[in-house]
């Protein structure tokens, strides 16, 4: 039975974070090795809101790093080190100069908890939320260093398959992994696909 005011909701609630989706975040990060505080680091999170992961990477970063959040809804967070544009992540030019402003030319984490409006057809929805990927992944191209990490929600379904080659051949297939944590709720066709070094 579909409970939104489950354990996650409530811890969420109970740490002061804006939503459970930052327990996805912090359990890849504790498997990965996403985040560190013994170095800056430069990372971009695309269409996050209602913030958590920012929240969360704020809180567990050095307190050197660039954190650049970009969505297309206004909002201000009083958050260290954390810079907040309206910007569409799907025109890199425009990304590009805000990095620019920075002093930013290359990224050590891209997130994106990203998802389009949901119709509750799980297919429809998870063709929205690949095409939606396809539409970001220059950035990951052209912006992420190497070595650097990426962590992209997406809904299964339909090119699901498709679109983790896509971004295996990409990015090399060994270093391409796609993880559920425990804080998706089991009835939710969400996966994680990560890049972890």
């Amino acid at each position: 039975m579909f409970n939104p005011q489950d354990f996650y909701f409530k811890k969420a609630k109970k740490e002061g974070y804006k939503a459970r989706s930052v327990f996805k975040l912090e359990e890849i990060d504790k498997k990965y090795n996403f985040f560190s505080k013994q170095k800056p680091l430069n990372i971009l999170d695309i269409w996050c809101a209602p913030w958590s992961w920012v929240q969360y990477i704020s809180k567990v970063s050095h307190p050197k790093s660039k954190i650049i959040w970009l969505d297309l809804k206004p909002t201000k967070l009083n958050l260290k080190n954390v810079y907040c544009y309206v910007q569409d992540a799907t025109n890199l030019e425009e990304v590009q100069e805000i990095l620019k402003q920075h002093n930013i030319e290359k990224l050590d984490i891209i997130t994106s908890d990203m998802a389009p409006n949901t119709i509750w057809f799980k297919d429809i929805d998870a063709i929205r939320s690949i095409n939606l990927i396809k539409s970001t992944l220059p950035i990951y191209e052209k912006f992420l260093k190497p070595e650097g990490k990426f962590v992209i929600k997406v809904f299964m379904g339909p090119e699901f398959d498709n679109l983790i080659q896509e971004i295996k051949q990409k990015f090399g297939a060994k270093n391409i992994k796609t993880f559920k944590p425990q804080a998706v709720r089991k009835i939710s066709k969400e996966i994680y696909i990560i890049k972890y070094k």
